[in-house]
Parts: C-alpha cells; structure tokens; sequence
C-alpha cells in the first residue's frame, strides 16, 4: 500500500500547492477555459479555490488529472486507470515527470475523456441537502379538524 503511494506524485502535495504550480505555468484564465471550471476565471483566492476543489470531487480530480499528465507530463494511462481516483492511481516508477507541455485540443479531448469514465460516490453532504430539500416541500396531510397545524 504505501509503496503504490510513493510511487504517486501526488502523494504528499497539497492542493494549494499543485494549484500554485499550475497557475503560474499555465495562467487562471487558461486553466478556466481548459479544464472547465468557472471558479477559476473569476480567482478569489487560493484559500476559497482550495475549499471549493476540497467541496467538489469532480473539480479537484480534473485539477488533479491536468497536474499529472499535462504539468508533469504523465503517460495517459488506460481507461480502467482513468476510473480510479488520481491520488490512487499507480503510476510505475520508471516512468519520470516531464516538462510541461502546452495545452492542445488532444489534451483537451483526454481531460475530458478522464472526467466521463470516473463515476463519483454521492457525499454525505449531497445525501443531507437531498434530505433538507425533500423536508422543505413535504407538506403535512390536511386535517380538517385542525386547519391551522396546530
């Protein structure tokens, strides 16, 4: 197990510092119309993009997935790889980190591919907003004896 996380870049790196490296490689405006996430055109901070990527699965594996094979120029991995999470992934230690490469439509595509093929767990959170909606339009049977609930 820990041998599988060394072999991960990942393993280690905190989000406000993979998103640093990127953003001044790539700039938040590029990064925004890449990967497809508005946050990032309208950069309020790295605090509030680090809590909204930790908030979103989704976000923070694109962010994640751009980081390894378009920042660290990765090998795109096989399909049944694409399914697992970044941070889970194996990657072989003979293979090393490149120089960033720039963004093209190719890449595009692969992010895109990487993004479809993963299917995420609902949260606690998403179960618990499910919940508070449902209770919000749940009215209480009508009785006529008590028109006023009370």
């Amino acid at each position: 197990m820990t041998e599988k996380k060394q072999n991960n870049p990942l393993y280690g790196l905190k989000l406000d510092l993979l998103l640093t490296e990127i953003s001044e490689h790539y700039g938040w405006a590029s990064l925004s119309e890449t990967l497809g996430i508005d946050r990032f055109q309208y950069h309020t901070g790295m605090k509030s993009t680090v809590k909204f990527l930790r908030n979103n699965q989704w976000a923070k594996e694109k962010v994640e997935n751009f980081y390894l094979y378009q920042y660290k120029n990765f090998p795109y991995p096989d399909d049944k790889q694409l399914t697992i999470a970044p941070r889970d992934r194996f990657i072989a230690a003979e293979q090393k980190a490149g120089e960033p490469v720039s963004i093209t439509e190719e890449s595009l595509s692969q992010i895109s591919k990487a993004s479809r093929l993963r299917v995420y767990k609902e949260t606690s959170n998403e179960k618990l907003r499910k919940k508070e909606s449902v209770k919000d339009t749940e009215q209480p049977p009508y009785d006529p004896d008590n028109p006023w609930n009370k």
